[in-house]
């Protein structure tokens, strides 16, 4: 990896620094935060600090530089030294079946609304189209493990079911394969778009409080999809990250409860996100009418399960229906 770029034009404005919790915590700039690989992992990758910087300089692609000069073992990521946990996905469920769409559910999507994720694969399975459980490679990428045995895995599997779109349910596999896998052949969508184009949004009449996900907070690509659909408030807007971003939680618990607590005290009536795993976090953390878009457009109504592991391994199991 390079050097990060454009660190010689910083002029010390401090509106990254004003924006970001964790760089106000350490009284840095994004040019100071080049100067501490100490921190390499304190970061949320949240992107808020690139989003308001004048010069132009990226704050994750400091701390990913960071971070492979001085790499980390994280114990989820790597399950045993012959088999990393994320590499391949041992939870996993796939299939050599021929299908122009795919829906890929990624990792967290299935075990927190289990009911949702198999009412789309049964809906979608109507329209020929195959389901993906598997991870796109983004937790390794920003642990600095190298993604690429997981790259190729799903370039492989796409290749062989003859993938030429592939419709994502969470905002973090949405741009991990707009950004890095940077398929040159096949469109990348997200479950909103799919589900206007076949006539099964519906609009939701009560006024939500959003919860912007990391991905999508500045693009709002995947929120264009189903904006009409909807009548909210921006009520967390002081919070950058629901706090599982960039792998920091670990070394950052203060920032991280720190968000979980502004939720809290704006005691809103209704949480609504559209990133499975805010929903986990924000229900794990006691905050109450936690509600994923998906599952609401879709009148499934589900909350975020508390039984996690029992529902990845139900889906790792799942057996398709005949298209």
């Amino acid at each position: 990896m390079q050097i990060p770029r454009n660190l010689q034009n910083c002029i010390n404005c401090s509106a990254c620094t004003k924006k970001c919790e964790f760089l106000t915590k350490y009284e840095l700039n994004l040019a100071d935060f080049y100067n501490r690989p100490d921190l390499a992992y304190s970061c949320f990758l949240c992107d808020i600090c690139t989003q308001v910087c004048p010069a132009d300089i990226d704050g994750v692609e400091i701390s990913l530089y960071l971070r492979k000069q001085k790499p980390k073992k994280f114990s989820y990521l790597n399950f045993t030294k012959q088999s990393p946990f994320k590499s391949p996905y041992i939870y996993a469920n796939n299939s050599e079946k021929q299908s122009k769409e795919i829906m890929f559910f990624g990792c967290n999507f299935p075990g927190y609304f289990p009911k949702t994720t198999e009412y789309l694969i049964k809906l979608l399975a109507k329209y020929g189209i195959d389901f993906s459980i598997d991870c796109c490679g983004k937790p390794l990428y920003e642990a600095n493990l190298k993604f690429n045995k997981t790259k190729n895995h799903l370039r492989e599997l796409f290749d062989k079911k003859d993938v030429k779109k592939i419709i994502t349910a969470c905002p973090n596999c949405y741009y991990f394969f707009k950004n890095h896998h940077k398929f040159d052949d096949i469109k990348i969508s997200s479950i909103y778009s799919k589900l206007e184009e076949l006539g099964l949004m519906s609009i939701i009449e009560e006024k939500i409080n959003l919860f912007f996900p990391c991905p999508d907070k500045f693009t709002k690509e995947i929120f264009d999809n189903f904006k009409k659909y909807i009548i909210f408030e921006n009520t967390f807007k002081k919070v950058n990250c629901c706090g599982m971003g960039g792998l920091a939680k670990k070394y950052e618990p203060k920032i991280y409860q720190n968000g979980i607590e502004i939720i809290k005290e704006k005691n809103a009536e209704n949480v609504y996100t559209y990133c499975a795993t805010c929903a986990g976090n924000f229900q794990k953390n006691g905050i109450k009418n936690v509600k994923h878009l998906t599952s609401e457009f879709l009148g499934i109504c589900e909350t975020p399960s508390k039984n996690y592991l029992k529902n990845i391994m139900k889906f790792k199991f799942y057996k398709r229906s005949v298209f």
